[in-house]
């Protein structure tokens, strides 16, 4: 018989001997375009704990910026940027989630070019946990079902690591999740490792509060002109015109350069359509 639960406050980190930091590491598989959904899409994913909530994002991303941060010289001008760039590239999810467990809110930065954007939400799970259990990982879990943003999830968490957190926004069980998907496969977060951690060092100070509404609107924005900014910057500094030369060597005029970018990053939001969050 389920039966619905409500939000879990109390967080017994002294149970797993939480007086240190932790963070764990999970693989998220992802279908990222809905019209083919052969091609899956892989990245390992920090959650990163400390006392009063935590941070997920790609740990790609982290080695990215740790190796740039360490070719940083006094100025904050990286000298030697294209060695960073190529041995830790982009990662394949960009945003940031900070989860405050106090004040109940989750905390996505996103970027969209050279925009930062910033969203709080307050989000409260309606799980229905089940009396099904299944071995995962090593931990004893049961199972949770939910609704989030158009999909519908099912979740194993444990209570031997007794955590109200998970993967992405989800949170909220008495434990951590270990893993969950939704019913149709299309993302999917699993529990790999578990480690100590001293320190993430995040510079978010340059994100600018927006509402979700506002958000997608600016995403609406930059798929119709990909390359405003651009245009934008060339008015200010009295740019007329200029030749770009690609690192396959190949030079393209203002307007070859203009058509070839809008197609290119078009393309890709329409190869990315299947998000997390479907309304």
């Amino acid at each position: 018989m389920l039966r619905k639960t409500i939000f879990i406050v109390t967080i017994l980190l002294s149970l797993f001997g939480f007086s240190q930091k932790y963070s764990f590491t999970y693989v998220y598989t992802f279908k990222p375009d809905s019209l083919n959904l052969d091609k899956t899409e892989t990245e390992l994913m920090g959650l990163f704990i400390d006392k009063n909530g935590s941070t997920y994002l790609s740990l790609t991303k982290v080695k990215r910026d740790s190796a740039i941060a360490q070719n940083m010289n006094s100025d904050g001008i990286s000298s030697n940027m294209s060695v960073s760039l190529n041995t830790f590239p982009q990662g394949k999810v960009r945003g940031i989630i900070q989860k405050d467990w106090r004040s109940r809110t989750a905390i996505s930065y996103l970027t969209l070019n050279t925009d930062r954007f910033k969203i709080t939400q307050h989000i409260t799970f309606n799980w229905q946990i089940g009396t099904e259990t299944a071995m995962i990982q090593g931990k004893k879990c049961q199972l949770a079902t939910v609704e989030y943003k158009g999909r519908k999830y099912n979740a194993w968490f444990t209570n031997e690591i007794p955590i109200s957190d998970g993967p992405y926004k989800f949170g909220g069980l008495p434990g951590l999740i270990v893993k969950i998907e939704d019913t149709k496969k299309q993302h999917i977060w699993e529990l790999k490792a578990i480690e100590k951690f001293r320190h993430i060092k995040l510079n978010l100070t340059a994100y600018i509060p927006v509402t979700e509404s506002q958000y997608k609107k600016a995403v609406e924005d930059y798929i119709r002109d990909p390359i405003y900014r651009m245009r934008e910057l060339k008015q200010r500094y009295g740019i007329t015109s200029f030749t770009s030369t690609l690192p396959d060597g190949r030079s393209y005029s203002d307007a070859e350069y203009e058509k070839m970018r809008i197609k290119k990053i078009q393309e890709t939001f329409k190869e990315n359509n299947n998000s997390i969050e479907l309304n």
